[in-house]
């Protein structure tokens, strides 16, 4: 049986910082309409969510604000900043990121929750 590639098969990938977190091109569709971010943590899956958020849920107050961080896209990239959520993100999975260094991780999109999915459980070379 024959298989074709797909290139929307592909695994993306999330390079770690000590400030933000950058996903590379092939993620970046589904950023198109985020507005905000909201980062979900499942410690004993090793698992980071990333679950975007639009303008109108992220102003509708159903989310606490303090929950939502703002990303930022360019044509090769999108990006979250937040020190404290990679201060987080490391404590739970007793992580060291270097100044001027970064840990890169798979990155796919989990059509069913809708959320890019962060594999902790091993660090891209």
């Amino acid at each position: 049986m024959i298989q074709f590639f797909n290139n929307e098969d592909t695994v993306g990938s999330a390079s770690i910082y000590e400030a933000h977190i950058t996903f590379n091109k092939s993620m970046l569709k589904y950023f198109e309409f985020a507005y905000r971010v909201r980062i979900g943590i499942d410690k004993e899956e090793s698992k980071v969510y990333i679950f975007m958020i639009n303008k109108d849920y992220a102003l509708s107050g159903e989310i606490p604000q303090s929950s939502l961080l703002p990303v930022s896209t360019s044509k090769t990239y999108a990006r979250v900043c937040s020190r404290a959520m990679v201060e987080y993100i490391c404590s739970c999975f007793n992580l060291s990121i270097e100044k001027k260094s970064f840990l890169k991780f798979d990155a796919i999109y989990d059509e069913k929750i809708k959320a890019i999915v962060l594999n902790m459980k091993g660090e891209k070379k």
